[in-house]
């Protein structure tokens, strides 16, 4: 029998025993169930192995057992499935990401925000947000030759609108970090 058709079969099998879910809960659960056997198919080749889709599929247990886990894992809440705690787990490494990546971007501009005020404090005429070129380009800059005053937009206004700019990125920051920090740990299996 060819792959193709073997996985097809497969995956009309488990279609049928997943009956018991909704016509669109079934149709994610089999477009996952098919979207791993494809990764592991491809995989198999990248790694020079040869790609045999029954050994795939026996990976995978029968169809009437697989259906069976997704089943109660959907409507009983029972432990998902290994095919979900691969998924899990990605979601989780995804989630990480962007607490790391969220903590380092937050905190460095609220950081930058409010050394930019206090330089302006401490150098007003060198530190400021100018407008070049008619208004066609902003630039907020340490300089040592300072822009004529006129052309500066905010002068010491800069500096309680840095702070409070400053002050409600790291509140925010700390927000959605809590958040995500929550789901990391509540939502992984």
């Amino acid at each position: 029998m060819e792959q193709q058709q073997m996985i097809h079969q497969y995956l009309n099998t488990l279609q049928r025993y997943l009956a018991r879910l909704s016509p669109a809960e079934a149709k994610e659960v089999i477009r996952e169930i098919e979207s791993h056997i494809f990764d592991l198919i491809e995989q198999r080749e990248a790694a020079g192995q040869q790609a045999d889709a029954a050994t795939i599929l026996q990976g995978f247990g029968e169809p009437r057992q697989l259906a069976e886990q997704y089943v109660a894992h959907m409507t009983d809440g029972a432990p998902p499935p290994l095919g979900f705690r691969a998924i899990q787990r990605v979601k989780h490494g995804v989630t990480a990401s962007l607490y790391y990546g969220m903590a380092v971007f937050g905190f460095m501009t609220s950081f930058c925000l409010l050394f930019l005020a206090g330089a302006k404090l401490i150098t007003p005429d060198a530190v400021g947000v100018w407008a070049m070129s008619e208004g066609n380009s902003l630039t907020i800059a340490f300089l040592a030759e300072p822009f004529p005053p006129e052309q500066e937009l905010l002068g010491m206004a800069l500096v309680p609108v840095a702070i409070v700019l400053g002050l409600a990125l790291m509140w925010l920051t700390r927000r959605v970090l809590a958040v995500l920090k929550n789901h990391l740990y509540t939502r992984h299996p």
